[in-house]
């Protein structure tokens, strides 16, 4: 009982870390997380926050190395490095100084993926950077279907200098971002690519039965694997 204890108060102060702040008026946000042992957190997490007097969202979500409980402790450390980088670090540099961090860590679990956006909430235009993240999709409302952002790059925490992608655009009314983790594509069943194609017809699907719930239906409807799940969806009204 005191370690299942123990993982609940982590696992706790990793969601709170991890929540969104309230956005602007016309605009909304959603996620779900779950852990491969069917846990609410595993290794995935989310850190955000709003910048330029509430004008810019900053977030970043992150998939550490290792999955469930044994996860918990390095994604927590991680959560509290990223917390503290995104308030004062410019975002084209946000992603390599968390690479720093990690490569000063000496666990197995001192590896990740990361996927930061940077959202103007007056405009609708944004800014994707990928460090070895699967790629988001974009829901764009005139054809109601998600289409595949091209941002992914490398993981951080194995060299010196990651790859970090770039991508960017502009949401419209009834426009949105998915993000999600690997652990919701990947299977070792089939490779990525199909999994993506998954999402993108079961995403339509969760996103065209209304707007609650979409983030958890996704991941409801995801097979149980050995990794750990996390999907997140920004919306313009």
């Amino acid at each position: 009982m005191e370690d299942a204890a123990t993982w609940a108060r982590l696992r706790e102060r990793l969601l709170a870390r991890g929540r969104m702040p309230a956005l602007a008026s016309g605009w909304r946000h959603q996620s779900a997380m779950l852990s491969a042992e069917g846990f609410e957190y595993g290794g995935d997490f989310i850190v955000a926050d709003l910048q330029a007097s509430g004008g810019l969202l900053r977030t970043v979500l992150v998939d550490v190395c290792g999955s469930g409980e044994s996860a918990v402790p390095a994604a927590l450390q991680f959560a509290g490095a990223l917390e503290s980088l995104i308030q004062v670090v410019p975002g084209e540099e946000l992603l390599r100084d968390a690479n720093a961090y990690l490569l000063r860590q000496p666990s197995e679990e001192s590896i990740a993926t990361a996927v930061q956006l940077d959202l103007d909430l007056a405009t609708g235009r944004y800014l994707i950077r990928s460090a070895g993240h699967p790629p988001a999709l974009v829901w764009a409302a005139a054809d109601a279907h998600w289409r595949i952002d091209n941002a992914r790059g490398t993981a951080l925490g194995v060299s010196d200098e990651p790859e970090v992608h770039e991508s960017c655009g502009l949401l419209g009314p009834g426009d949105a971002l998915l993000f999600y983790t690997d652990g919701v594509v990947e299977s070792r069943s089939a490779d990525i690519d199909t999994g993506i194609a998954w999402l993108q017809a079961t995403a339509r699907e969760a996103y065209l039965a209304g707007w609650e719930g979409a983030a958890q239906r996704i991941i409801d409807l995801v097979e149980r694997g050995d990794d750990d799940r996390a999907v997140l969806i920004l919306a313009r009204d």
